[in-house]
């Protein structure tokens, strides 16, 4: 099809003749720019934009007395202040007013790709390990482009638990239930303990908890108590109505004093056959366990699950 060149000149002055013009073309963003590598690159880096990547952190905490020490901070993300942000990205490449009548004719496309490379970040992260994911992540990683006007929510984590738990997971919800899984659009640590993290959705409750796969032995620590350690104890088998593995009462079973079996006051070195026999002596008196005491039984009492902390949002 031919254009007279009067037309064209008239379509770069009017926004949309010019989209006129590329819709009979059918000029317009892909389905799957994942097929187009120029729209693929595009797609990726308005996406990023769109995720605050490269963002200056003074832009996000414009005081530090906003985010200080030990300290969560809620954030709902203003899709207007987003696509402003685009626009004025975009901008820099504008030296003529026929430039602005263009991008305004492809504003539509612009926003797609941006959306698109939204939800697409996070698998590109992921790289291999994208496979591994629930089924329902990898469906919604593979989903159609964020909707139009979706919200975006997260928060920004600053904390010595950012730093000291390698490998910290963090589990969003839609609902204070927790039933219903947020995608996660954006996770990065800002910093040596400041976490950030964005959702796709109102996000309504969340939970953070060590990696599942750092089980270990552990104490507990009383407020206040400086290094007197005890340990609470748990049912070895089915007893009155208790599953096995579950905690019993300290009325029933008072926690045994780790710092007594200690081989040297203060070393934090346990004589572990000495503690093994208290251990089994206390079951034996306050829930009648008449059993064998091996190192499975040990390591019942003596193992600590993963430590999680759940919050839930007041909006």
């Amino acid at each position: 099809m031919k254009y007279q060149r009067e037309e064209l000149l008239k379509a770069l002055q009017n926004p949309k003749e010019l989209k006129r013009l590329r819709n009979t073309t059918h000029h317009k963003a892909d389905k799957n720019p994942g097929d187009n590598d120029v729209e693929k690159a595009l797609a990726d880096w308005l996406g990023r934009l769109k995720l605050l990547h490269g963002l200056p952190f003074n832009y996000l905490v414009p005081d530090t007395k906003m985010l200080p020490e030990e300290s969560l901070r809620i954030f709902y993300c203003n899709t207007l202040w987003l696509d402003y942000l685009q626009e004025g990205a975009l901008s820099l490449g504008r030296s003529t007013s026929s430039m602005k009548v263009h991008d305004q004719a492809f504003a539509s496309d612009l926003d797609y790709l941006s959306r698109w490379g939204m939800r697409k970040q996070r698998s590109k992260v992921l790289g291999h390990l994208v496979h591994h994911l629930h089924p329902d992540e990898l469906k919604a990683l593979n989903a159609d482009p964020i909707p139009v006007n979706e919200k975006v929510t997260g928060f920004l984590l600053r904390s010595g638990v950012v730093s000291g738990w390698e490998g910290l997971q963090i589990e969003a919800f839609h609902d204070k239930e927790q039933t219903q899984p947020a995608t996660l659009l954006r996770m990065d640590h800002l910093g040596p303990n400041v976490l950030f993290c964005m959702y796709e959705g109102e996000v309504k409750s969340f939970r953070i908890h060590e990696y599942p796969e750092t089980l270990h032995f552990g104490v507990d620590t009383p407020v206040g108590a400086g290094n007197d350690f005890t340990k609470s104890f748990r049912y070895v088998v089915d007893v009155d109505g208790h599953a096995a593995g579950t905690q019993v009462k300290d009325s029933i079973a008072p926690p045994v004093q780790i710092n007594e079996y200690e081989r040297q006051k203060g070393g934090r070195v346990v004589k572990v056959n000495a503690l093994a026999k208290a251990m089994q002596k206390s079951l034996e008196t306050s829930i009648s366990y008449d059993g064998p005491f091996t190192a499975a039984e040990f390591a019942l009492e003596m193992v600590e699950g993963v430590q999680a902390v759940n919050f839930q949002i007041e909006y």
